[in-house]
């Protein structure tokens, strides 16, 4: 079964490592967890060890993750259960490895349905202006944004890969190849354009030849030589923030009452998917009179949803997806607007300088190879201003630098005297030991040695954790110091741990740490061990271990003092395992039992420690 696990796990990977959907990797989770609820014999109590030992985590934590695209946010939390932030999590992480109850409960989803339930109305004249308007940019990322608007093409699709060609007699469509998320296909297919066509194609050659255009197709290139997908990708990263800017300052932005593209139900603004779905309701509306099926089919094909080779009635599944592009709907036609005309150029004038100043000016205009002489002056221009900001932002740093500098030498400060009172506690927990000792060989006869030393790890506990309470040099490390204008992360002493999922380490990385967090997780898989070790490997009561303090810190290492403290908050787990073998407290059944292993001797405690330490914690707990 192990080799088959690592299988179907590598099998998840290689399909979904290069995927930028959540409906491309959704399909491949939902076949993995089938296979773990109907055809492994994996119990569900160690499906998360089992993963781990396998390597599922460390594998798609390998991918380099995004937003919305692979990954998605979910609450971090902190050893008490509160959340105290969010992480990204691959998809695969989020969706694998779940019960067919539990997987049941998350795919139940009615964000579509209520976006569809919700309409939302667009006018065509103001929608139809504002990407008039940014067709006629001279910036790339205002003129990217307005194709998008005009084609309903992807962000990728518009910078990188489509291929428009005029169709004669059609002067408002073009064919179109370079479609995204076809992979393994390359469909060529017809799509509608909002403005004229022959004005979109010179449009989209205008975005190429811009220099920063080329400049990131060749860089992404060059970083991914063999992977169209992962290019695609990089450039939806590099340019999506932009793009978001240039769509959200042109049609809509958080907080706007009107804005020129009514925002999409459960959208704060607007967005590249939500251009996506204006242009499919305004091109079908446009030319398309029939009925609601024709009209949802053209939108699927304009869209780039439904376009097989050959046509098949099997094939309008796909129009689904169409479907949650449909929550649009307009009232008034939508007209055919002719080529906008661009914006007039800002008047010349002219300035006087020496001599010596247009030698300069001559040189870099040949140096920086611009085209004339007011490209040069404009360069000059930029530079001060990057100079400008620059010298803002180095002063800013500078400032940011000399308070870190002083946060560095408190917290070092802070460090010293926490050596020295560590040092003293170190003292008094000889001490305490050697006092310990004494009382330990004069009472032998009426204190067990394992109790004892239980006690004694308790009072030093206790007597530690009195001691750094009482000192107030503790809250100023923990307090975060405020920087302005930029927060950089506080500097604290070397004992604050940052918060860790203990849950999804290996045990070999959770025993190879000494850090108190772990602490809790090592006696929880220590407990889960005892546990399946009398469900599986026990014969009988003479084979069998009850859960105890001495035996859970025989496996975890941890001291007795936690283990105490984590058997009280777990007693009904432990007294139920105890129930069921008939291994309850004789006088009090209620109670946790401590002394049904005694009838098996130490050297028979040990073996039994032994056995569950190699079998179920790959031998590396502290036996």
């Amino acid at each position: 079964m192990s080799e088959t696990l690592e299988e179907k796990i590598n099998e998840l990977f290689e399909a979904t490592k290069d995927l930028m959907t959540l409906e491309e990797i959704k399909p491949h989770c939902d076949r993995f967890n089938e296979w773990i609820n109907t055809k492994s014999k994996i119990k569900v109590g160690s499906l998360g060890s089992q993963l781990s030992k396998y390597g599922f985590y460390k594998k798609f934590e390998s991918v380099t993750l995004l937003q919305d695209k692979n990954a998605i946010a979910v609450p971090k939390h902190d050893a008490q259960g509160n959340v105290n932030g969010t992480k990204l999590r691959h998809y695969a992480i989020v969706l694998c490895g779940l019960t067919k109850e539990q997987w049941n409960e998350r795919n139940q989803s009615t964000r579509v349905i209520q976006r569809l339930e919700n309409s939302t109305e667009i006018d065509p004249d103001t929608y139809l202006e504002t990407t008039g308007k940014l067709l006629t940019s001279d910036d790339p990322h205002e003129l990217a944004v307005g194709l998008i608007a005009a084609t309903g093409r992807r962000p990728h699709e518009i910078i990188a890969r489509a291929k428009f060609t005029v169709i004669k007699d059609k002067p408002y469509h073009v064919m179109f190849e370079g479609q995204g998320k076809k992979r393994h296909e390359k469909p060529v297919f017809e799509i509608a354009t909002l403005y004229p066509a022959d004005y979109v194609v010179k449009a989209l050659a205008k975005l190429r030849k811009e220099a920063s255009t080329q400049a990131l197709l060749k860089e992404v290139a060059t970083q991914f030589p063999k992977s169209i997908t992962r290019q695609n990708v990089e450039i939806d990263n590099r340019r999506g923030q932009s793009l978001r800017r240039v769509v959200r300052a042109y049609f809509g932005d958080r907080g706007q009452q009107t804005p020129v593209l009514a925002f999409r139900h459960g959208d704060e603004a607007d967005n590249n998917k939500a251009l996506r779905a204006a242009y499919a309701v305004l091109a079908t509306e446009r030319d398309v009179k029939g009925g609601y099926g024709a009209k949802i089919l053209n939108a699927s094909r304009i869209l780039g949803h439904y376009t097989p080779a050959k046509e098949d009635d099997r094939s309008l599944t796909k129009l689904a997806t169409s479907v949650g592009y449909s929550d649009y709907y307009i009232t008034k036609p939508v007209p055919f607007p002719t080529a906008p005309q661009p914006p007039q150029k800002e008047k010349l004038i002219t300035v006087r300088v020496t001599e010596s100043d247009f030698q300069t000016i001559a040189q870099t205009q040949k140096r920086e190879n611009l085209p004339n002489q007011q490209s040069a002056v404009r360069w000059f221009i930029d530079h001060r201003i990057r100079f400008v900001l620059a010298s803002d932002q180095l002063s800013k740093a500078k400032n940011e630098i000399a308070l870190l500098q002083r946060q560095l030498k408190e917290a070092q400060e802070i460090n010293n005297r926490l050596s020295e009172e560590n040092a003293q506690l170190q003292k008094e927990k000889a001490e305490m030991n050697s006092e310990m000792s004494a009382i330990a060989n004069q009472s032998q006869e009426n204190i067990d040695s394992t109790d004892l030393e239980a006690l004694v790890e308790r009072v030093v506990e206790r007597k530690l954790r009195e001691i750094l309470e009482a000192k107030p040099v503790q809250q100023v490390v923990n307090e975060p110091a405020t920087v302005t204008p930029a927060e950089p992360k506080p500097i604290v002493s070397k004992e604050k741990e940052s918060v860790v999922d203990w849950e999804l380490k290996t045990n070999e990385e959770l025993w190879s740490t000494r850090v108190s967090g772990a602490a809790n997780e090592k006696i929880r898989r220590s407990f889960q061990a005892i546990c399946l070790y009398n469900d599986t490997l026990a014969t009988g009561d003479n084979d069998r271990l009850a859960v105890t303090n001495l035996a859970l810190r025989e496996l975890s290492g941890v001291n007795g003092w936690l283990i105490g403290d984590w058997i009280k908050s777990h007693a009904d787990e432990i007294i139920s395992h105890h129930a069921k073998y008939e291994m309850q407290n004789s006088k009090d059944p209620s109670k946790v039992e401590t002394y049904y292993n005694k009838r098996h001797g130490k050297e028979k405690i040990e073996q039994i420690l032994k056995t569950i330490n190699e079998k179920f914690l790959d031998g590396f707990a502290k036996v």
